[in-house]
């Protein structure tokens, strides 16, 4: 792999040029040494939630003997209760529910009402409390379906599930004509019970009394090694705590050390397969990102859920010796800004030019100085396929419009891109209706509005021809390509000009060398417009995501042309530093 230019200007032999080619300094900024020992960071990381909280849920163990039960104290420190050495067992609200198939997942549901399998919400408890788990376990295991609980923090034993309180009250007359008597207890809309899977049989019922605990798990370890727990298609290490908030289904969180948490974002967000220098810089991205946030999530009592509405997380899912090495090779570090962590936003692919904060989330730009849009000379060079079409007819299109209050009569007659951001995205699209009303957006509500993938788009028709590419020369001879042409730099290196090679022009906008303004076909990057084909409007453009910050893409080709993690960070996130906080 050829090393990058070592300085930061070059001059092009022989040629004409009215700027200079640019290039990342390799050498680039030193992260600062590590600090000694780890801080023993926690992370809170909602897997299931909301909308997608769970009835029931599923988990295996497929290193270690079983599973604690207990609970998380305001540290975050687990704090046993009990235990149990079986190794498949499922978590289930403390509500009539059966064991089966519904909606693609094969758990406990309460709508699977005719299943064979049901763990009932009615219970016999037993006489008295106890100081122990041991002590109620041993109590209630004199009874066939016997099971410790802890209700408010005390000790019971109870015995059996039934889906109806004239179970419940048949088994209770049973017991008493034995000599024991016992009382009914009905569901709770906090309460929690563990279950070995696929049976009615249950191990451990936890109810906080809505205090906000939450049951705490974590499988048995013996002896060193990474303890693996299997949970609905995915892999993870570390703890879970389950609550029913606000009476709910169970509210799932996943509770383990920080930089494990770091090691399942980055084989998610990057293959592990890609080069070591893109995985260490997404490691940084991830870690500064997921600390910029803080508790996100605080409503529901966990910091990060593991979406993409923070960052992709699947535990150890897709890890591998790569990316762990990446997240191991730089472990603690962050992208700091003016002696803060910085909000390391990224994203798939630009399709040529990144994107100011401001510009897409509406920001003040000032807080956000170092998530400005610049062009990006490196993307193209990964080979990824970005391009994409959104057709939509006049009539969708006016539909659309008067939505957002602009009444455009019948139809949209025309659309035109009237300005551009300083890295040659769309700034404002204006809109021109069949009653002659004209009607300007922002970018950000034209993608909004019409779900584009990025924000570099323009149209497959232009009033105009695109700008030409900006005079080319060698010995005062026009060239119409880069092939063949050369560059020394300062040391004097004779070197080929990349095919992401661009200007700074006289006014200073940058401009790639040999694709003219628009940075492609299409109108990209251009002041465009069209009136559309028989009343249809195609529009192209390059990207996926919302084009602040990193390129993933762009940091792949970056890698694969030998720049540093640091280089990486230090070109999509303007002016941050790299170190420890």
């Amino acid at each position: 792999m050829e090393k990058p230019m070592k300085r930061k200007f070059v001059q092009i032999a022989a040629l004409c040029l009215s700027a200079v080619l640019l290039s990342l300094c390799a050498g680039g900024q030193r992260a600062a040494a590590a600090p000694t020992g780890g801080d023993g960071r926690i992370i809170r990381v909602g897997l299931h939630f909301g909308t997608g909280a769970m009835e029931g849920l599923n988990f295996a163990n497929t290193t270690g003997v079983g599973y604690r039960f207990g609970y998380y104290d305001g540290a975050n420190q687990f704090v046993p209760l009990g235990s149990t050495g079986q190794k498949a067992i499922s978590v289930v609200k403390t509500m009539n529910v059966y064991y089966g198939t519904f909606s693609g997942y094969t758990s406990y549901h309460s709508a699977l009402t005719t299943a064979n399998v049901a763990v009932g919400e009615y219970h016999l408890q037993l006489p008295g409390s106890y100081s122990s788990f041991a002590e109620a376990q041993a109590a209630a295991s004199a009874y066939a379906g016997g099971f410790p609980a802890y209700i408010g923090g005390t000790f019971y034993a109870r015995v059996g599930n039934y889906t109806a309180r004239a179970g419940a009250e048949t088994a209770q007359a049973a017991l008493a004509a034995q000599g024991v008597e016992t009382v009914i207890k009905g569901t709770s809309e906090y309460g929690v019970s563990v279950v070995i899977t696929g049976t009615n049989t249950i191990l451990f019922q936890f109810d906080d009394l809505g205090q906000g605990t939450g049951m705490g798990m974590e499988p048995n370890a013996e002896g060193p090694g990474e303890y693996v727990t299997l949970s609905k298609g995915c892999t993870y290490v570390g703890g879970f705590r389950f609550e029913r908030v606000n009476g709910g289904s169970l509210t799932v969180v996943n509770i383990l050390d920080f930089e494990d948490y770091i090691k399942g974002v980055v084989p998610h967000e990057m293959s592990n397969s890609w080069p070591i220098e893109a995985l260490k810089a997404q490691a940084v991205a991830a870690r500064s990102y997921a600390l910029s946030l803080g508790s996100k999530h605080s409503n529901y009592h966990f910091d990060i859920c593991a979406e993409t509405h923070c960052q992709a997380y699947s535990g150890r899912t897709r890890a591998g010796s790569n990316s762990d090495a990446a997240v191991e090779q730089t472990a603690g570090q962050v992208a700091i800004w003016n002696g803060r962590i910085a909000q390391t936003s990224y994203y798939s692919s630009n399709g040529g030019a990144s994107e100011s904060s401001s510009t897409v989330w509406g920001s003040n730009q000032a807080n956000y100085p170092y998530l400005v849009g610049k062009v990006d000379p490196y993307e193209a060079a990964s080979g990824v396929k970005n391009d994409y079409t959104k057709t939509v007819d006049s009539a969708t299109l006016a539909s659309k419009l008067k939505a957002k209050g602009c009444d455009v009569g019948g139809g949209v007659a025309a659309i035109a891109v009237t300005s551009l951001t300083d890295s040659g995205n769309p700034k404002m699209v204006t809109f021109t209706g069949s009653n002659g009303k004209q009607f300007s957006l922002n970018s950000r509500e034209v993608v909004g509005m019409l779900g584009l993938r990025s924000y570099r788009y323009g149209f497959d028709r232009l009033a105009a021809p695109e700008p030409s590419n900006p005079e080319l020369s060698v010995n005062g001879k026009p060239v119409d390509s880069l092939s063949g042409l050369y560059a020394v730099d300062g040391s004097g290196n004779i070197v080929p000009v990349g095919e992401n090679a661009y200007v700074i022009t006289g006014s200073g906008a940058t401009q790639p060398i040999g694709q003219g303004t628009g940075g492609g076909s299409g109108g990209l990057g251009t002041l465009s417009s069209t009136t559309g084909n028989n009343g249809v409007f195609t529009f192209i453009g390059k990207g996926w995501g919302h084009n602040v910050g990193m390129s993933q893409w762009g940091a792949y080709a970056m890698a694969q042309q030998g720049y540093t993690y640091l280089n990486i960070l230090q070109f999509y996130y303007t002016g941050i530093t790299v170190g420890y906080m």
